[in-house]
């Protein structure tokens, strides 16, 4: 995802679902590069050692190797340290870099029986580099790293061969390697590319629907959100007029209204009133289930849905949340209320009645003084008042 993106969803206060936040995706990164330093010692350690052993040692290798071990070393202080990934990233390409121009020029320069061996060596860690590249930095940047990396290891060693370094017994097999190196790099580039445009696609969308099911003042479900979520509960059923023919399982619905929410606006301003209405949501937020489904209906109502909760449970959980949002400090804003109407669904119920009805119990709590619960009526009965302070 874009920094862009990233500020708006933030200013937004929407959570990205699926992505760690910026503070977590440091320590992540960070104690990624301690361990790969951890292991690189070792590698490096190992090779530097076993290089000995060739019949005749690689003098690049013998003079690199204990740098690269320095080098990690460093990595692993820096990143204790909490100091800028940045630096890491740009001081372990250059070095890279360093290395592999050391390698190009010093490699024809030496001769020796295993000349070819020695500039595979080489080609192996352009692919190396590439790879670390498109980890550390964006992918921009990364190819064009591998193509200059790559450019440096193809040309010098053609350059030096051609000004007096070594006799090269086989041209046509180090054009092979260099060839295959270059297919090599050609295929992470663009598998780097294809991912990053995949990537970058998927998260928009997943923004853009974010955005489109998510109440920007608040945070919570919006109503084009909430419709389907309650039909799930309704066994399937959203919006349709006929009923189903089976029963549906136990379920509540609350219609909770801020009360004078209006009056609040007017004598302290709707920035007050934003202020209300997310404190109403976090306080709501804060007294139910992880499986409770909560949004902004509209305006100062939300709606909460209670799966599996029968009517007397759904009582408590509504006195719970009246309690609490009656004994949160709005700051200027005083005292803040809620009317609550609790609505039970019954078998073959579509989602207009249950609403109805929670609606109905609704207005009964504000006619009867509002900062109270009413549950909604039954067949051919009145709302009844539950609860009153």
């Amino acid at each position: 995802m874009t920094r862009p993106e990233r500020r708006r969803a933030r200013a937004l206060s929407l959570p990205l679902t699926g992505l760690a936040g910026d503070d977590d995706l440091d320590r992540v990164r960070r104690r990624l590069y301690i361990g790969i330093s951890v292991l690189g010692i070792g590698i490096q350690m190992g090779i530097w050692v076993l290089n000995f052993y060739r019949a005749v040692p690689d003098p690049v290798t013998t003079v690199t190797n204990p740098m690269f071990t320095g080098l990690s070393s460093w990595v692993i202080w820096w990143m204790a340290c909490r100091r800028p990934v940045e630096t890491v990233n740009w001081v372990g390409l250059t070095a890279c870099g360093l290395v592999i121009v050391l390698r190009a020029v010093a490699t024809p320069l030496l001769g020796g029986a295993e000349l070819l061996t020695a500039l595979q060596d080489l080609y192996w860690l352009l692919v190396v580099v590439s790879v670390i590249a498109f980890l550390t930095v964006d992918y921009r940047r990364a190819i064009g790293v591998t193509a200059t990396f790559y450019l440096a290891g193809t040309l010098l060693p053609w350059a030096v061969l051609a000004a007096g370094g070594a006799a090269l017994s086989s041209p046509a097999r180090l054009g092979q390697l260099q060839l295959l190196c270059g297919i090599a790099l050609i295929t992470l580039c663009s598998l780097a590319w294809y991912r990053e445009h995949f990537q970058r696609g998927r998260d928009e969308l997943r923004l853009t629907q974010k955005l489109a099911a998510t109440d920007a003042l608040t945070g919570l479900n919006n109503r084009h959100a909430l419709y389907p979520r309650l039909g799930e509960l309704l066994g399937g059923l959203t919006l349709r007029l006929q009923p189903p023919a089976a029963a549906t399982a136990p379920f509540c619905l609350l219609l909770i209204d801020v009360d004078h929410f209006k009056r609040i606006n007017d004598q302290l301003g709707h920035g007050v009133g934003d202020e209300v209405l997310r404190q109403v949501a976090r306080t709501l937020q804060g007294q139910l289930r992880p499986d409770d489904l909560l949004g902004r209906w509209g305006g100062e109502e939300f709606l909460v849905a209670l799966p599996g909760a029968q009517e007397d449970q759904a009582l408590e959980v509504a006195e719970r949340l009246r309690r609490a949002v009656a004994q949160a400090d709005f700051g200027t804003a005083s005292l803040v209320t809620v009317s609550v109407g609790l609505s039970e669904a019954r078998p073959g119920d579509v989602l207009e009645a249950v609403v109805a009805r929670a609606d109905a119990a609704l207005y009964e709590a504000k006619r009867s003084g509002r900062d109270r619960v009413a549950c909604g009526p039954g067949n051919d009965q009145a709302p009844a008042l539950v609860s009153a302070d």
